[in-house]
């Protein structure tokens, strides 16, 4: 078959979405299948390390996808680039009648009104002026809601996005993680936080528990990797006042596979998303994971792959059991190993992926 994968791609936008697009077009090239994927927002003119067709698409312009579909007549669209544009993109591809799949790849794909909060404001023109905006995003979000009932079939991620769009062919199928790794080493004990830094992600409170943790447990630093754009957030990184905090930058999957398999734990502090693949990096990589709320699937507690501690002065005991109780870290690792090497295989998913898509084909026929 022929897939059009449609998202940023991972050498333009790191992130999980962009990650998880990037596997799923290896694996299905690897199994004999044509992949082109349609790259949007694309600020590189090539890109040498893919084996994958990769094209420019504007999708903002009017009919570049119609046709980009002429030009590369595919058995079928998988979408992974959330709600932005998608009315117009369904609406393009409705002469061609295409079978199209779209990807859940965050709660606001399933959230009719959806909307990302602006940072805080102070003054009362400010709090307007976001106020409009929060109005003009959750408008957008409902018209383009109103694509799904133009799309095919759905992907979710987790068992608490299935069946919560309007389209009567849904599957979940679980995300998976590159598991090649660079070469990492840290004089001292540490643990992790790995995301994008922005506001959903709560990177302060992580910092915040560095800070306390430096009096509790100095011999333990705090790493922190992502990429950052946002100045509050740049001004708060240069700002940090604590020994044991280091601040990484951005570093590609590889890298962060290659920490994870040190650490000691990783703190999630981010806001319910999707599926984390920095929680199935490390699961993958044998480290315990503590999260402050977020549990996919109930799969840390169901599992014990860590802790889900609920509020902030918890997270700091959990913390501080991982770092002193070697014995039960080593148990969760071990524990959280063997886990991922069943269900988050690239294997697993690129064959439930290809049999999903292969069967929306069928179906459309």
């Amino acid at each position: 078959m022929k897939v059009l994968i449609i998202n940023q791609h991972i050498s333009d936008a790191l992130g999980g979405s962009e990650m998880q697009c990037d596997l799923i077009a290896k694996g299905l090239f690897n199994r004999g299948h044509q992949v082109v994927y349609g790259v949007v927002g694309r600020n590189k003119e090539k890109y040498p390390d893919i084996p994958y067709k990769a094209i420019p698409l504007k999708i903002e312009k009017d009919n570049e996808l119609a046709k980009l579909l002429k030009e590369e007549n595919p058995d079928v669209i998988y979408w992974r680039f959330n709600k932005k544009y998608l009315l117009k993109a369904v609406l393009e591809n409705q002469k061609l009648n295409i079978p199209f799949v779209f990807a859940i790849s965050h709660i606001n794909d399933i959230t009719k009104f959806a909307y990302k909060a602006p940072p805080r404001a102070k003054s009362f023109r400010k709090k307007i002026k976001n106020l409009k905006k929060i109005i003009i995003m959750m408008l957008d979000s409902a018209r383009n809601y109103r694509a799904f009932r133009y799309v095919d079939a759905v992907t979710a991620q987790l068992s608490s996005q299935y069946n919560k769009l309007p389209v009567k062919k849904q599957r979940i199928i679980w995300n998976s993680v590159t598991d090649k790794k660079e070469v990492f080493n840290w004089s001292k004990k540490y643990c992790i936080w790995v995301a994008n830094i922005k506001a959903p992600k709560r990177p302060e409170i992580y910092i915040k528990l560095a800070e306390i943790m430096a009096k509790r447990s100095p011999d333990t630093d705090f790493l922190m990797i992502g990429s950052v754009n946002s100045d509050s957030y740049k001004k708060i990184l240069n700002n940090v006042d604590s020994p044991n905090f280091y601040y990484l930058g951005a570093k590609t999957p590889e890298f962060v596979n290659a920490a994870l398999e040190k650490a000691e734990c990783l703190i999630h502090t981010c806001k319910p998303e999707g599926f984390p693949n920095n929680i199935i990096q490390s699961w993958v990589h044998g480290c315990p994971v503590i999260s402050l709320e977020y549990d996919p699937d109930c799969l840390i507690n169901k599992q014990q792959l860590g802790f889900v501690s609920g509020t902030f002065e918890r997270m700091v005991e959990d913390v501080e059991e991982i770092l002193i109780n070697k014995s039960l870290r080593e148990e969760i690792g071990k524990r959280a190993k063997i886990f991922a090497q069943n269900v988050f295989s690239k294997e697993r998913m690129v064959s439930e992926i290809e049999e999903f898509l292969q069967e929306v084909i069928h179906d459309k026929r």
